[in-house]
């Protein structure tokens, strides 16, 4: 398993998002982040969670969002992607931020939020494992093809707790740099779960 820092953009509330305050809210309360399957279903069971982390339902949450985004466990976010162009044999690198602002702001077009943070990605497929998040955009790991991969997402599951959220962003229509930031006060950062040990 590997540590990947992420950023999650969310659609400011003027297009029936999240308000600056609901933003800092969830990292001042330790809410943290919360699939739409949870945050529509209200109370969920151990079983609940076992009976939706399948590998059907992560297709559906990355090809056919439209139609089940609000009932997706899963919890899309940005950590940069690689392109091959093997005619021109360049790589281009595409931007976790950058993806997840166009998302957030409707490519400038209205408000947005942005939460940075990290999660624990496993080396190899594990749907049916809550806590550890899936690299849908490494193609050694998932091989099917698919249109979203430059996106670069990696697909958290059920809840991102707060305290794996170390600032939110909120960005206004056309700003080419953030209106406000608030550093999550309860941040911990992923060193307590490396595996480096000290001299005593």
């Amino acid at each position: 398993m590997y540590i990947q820092k992420f950023v999650k953009g969310i659609i400011g509330e003027n297009q029936n998002g999240m308000s600056w305050e609901d933003a800092k809210s969830i990292l001042r309360t330790h809410q943290g982040i919360y699939s739409n399957w949870w945050r529509h279903k209200g109370l969920i069971t151990p079983l609940d969670v076992a009976l939706v982390l399948t590998d059907a339902n992560l297709d559906r949450h990355l090809h056919d969002y439209s139609s089940f985004g609000k009932e997706s466990p899963f919890i899309s976010l940005a950590a940069g992607c690689v392109e091959r162009d093997t005619l021109l044999e360049q790589n281009h690198l595409y931007s976790a931020k950058d993806t997840a602002l166009d998302f957030a702001t409707g490519a400038g077009s209205h408000a947005g939020v942005l939460f940075f943070g990290w999660v624990v990605v496993g080396l190899s497929p594990a749907v049916c494992i809550e806590s550890v998040a899936e690299s849908v955009r490494e193609l050694n790991v998932y091989h099917r093809w698919s249109p979203y991969q430059l996106e670069g997402e990696i697909t958290a599951k059920v809840h991102i707790p707060a305290n794996q959220l170390e600032r939110a962003e909120w960005w206004e229509p056309g700003s080419t740099a953030p209106y406000d930031e608030f550093p999550n006060p309860h941040y911990q950062p992923p060193s307590a779960i490396l595996n480096i040990r000290e001299l005593f």
